[in-house]
């Protein structure tokens, strides 16, 4: 994925919403990019497999976890080049777990990100990710923010040299009762103190439905902080459409917005998968189409 410059984030406060209607309609050339995370898959499919149903959904993006560690040299360019032939680009991994809450992670980040950058090179993937870890006994909601904040300076100066992104992703507490960052409202503030073009927010409004909600402000006022967006439907993780979120004018906003990065599809498919991501992606087009 190419470095996006975000040429409307003038547009990204909440004066926005007071514009008038169809100002900001989105060009071609603000079109999103598509993706899915593939653990969301049935657990028998082979990577191969996951790589193709991407594919033949008419997606160009498909992101992994931490399948990449248990890959071989030879494994990881079978996997480059199958991704390459299908045209799908891997747009994340995570490097692994850590507590970002935790100051003495210091050196577990660089091993990691040590490891991680040159897969990422060799997978063509711009873009790495981590969750925030669990909150640390003893530490003050305001501590975990401060530390959080020192460990991504850590990472971003590695991640400025390597001309790449790390996104920090909340985790909602109904799926992770002990995340220390478990809203975007958390991880803005962060990702702005740590002050870096390379440290971005994954916002994923699932997480922030079930977590928080007030999905769309949160959007408009931080517009500059957010890397990529994750998507699903609350409850049950399905497709978009299938629950109690209103998608279509999440998607509106984000093409008034003029986001053109990816959204990546998160959700578990109830029925065909390929048909059911061909359904999303029609659904995200026909909203920027309308916005």
């Amino acid at each position: 994925m190419n470095r996006r410059h975000f040429c409307h984030l003038a547009m990204a406060g909440t004066a926005l919403s007071l514009a008038p209607r169809g100002l900001f309609a989105a060009s071609p050339a603000a079109l999103p990019k598509f993706s899915y995370m593939i653990w969301a898959f049935p657990k028998p499919m082979t990577i191969d497999q996951r790589l193709e149903t991407v594919a033949k959904a008419g997606y160009t993006g498909a992101e992994l976890v931490t399948e990449w560690m248990a890959w071989s040299p030879e494994e990881r360019r079978r996997v480059a080049a199958l991704a390459k032939s299908l045209g799908i680009t891997i747009d994340l991994m995570f490097p692994g777990q850590v507590p970002l809450a935790d100051l003495a992670s210091r050196d577990t980040i660089r091993e990691q990100l040590a490891k991680a950058i040159p897969v990422a090179r060799e997978l063509g993937c711009p873009q790495l990710g981590y969750a925030s870890g669990p909150r640390i006994p003893g530490q003050s909601p305001e501590q975990q923010i401060a530390n959080i904040t020192e460990n991504l300076k850590v990472a971003a100066e590695i991640m400025e040299k390597e001309k790449m992104e790390l996104l920090l992703e909340p985790i909602d507490l109904l799926e992770n009762k002990r995340a220390a960052v478990n809203s975007v409202t958390e991880a803005f503030t962060i990702t702005r103190a740590v002050g870096s073009p390379s440290i971005k927010v994954l916002y994923d409004f699932y997480h922030e439905q079930r977590g928080a909600g007030n999905l769309i402000e949160k959007l408009e006022n931080n517009f500059d902080q957010i890397g990529l967006i994750h998507v699903a439907d609350v409850p049950g993780r399905h497709r978009p459409g299938t629950g109690e979120m209103n998608y279509n004018n999440i998607y509106r906003r984000l093409a008034a917005l003029g986001y053109n990065r990816y959204i990546a599809m998160e959700f578990y498919a109830q029925g065909d998968p390929i048909a059911e991501l061909k359904t999303a992606k029609e659904e995200v087009l026909k909203a920027f189409q309308q916005a």
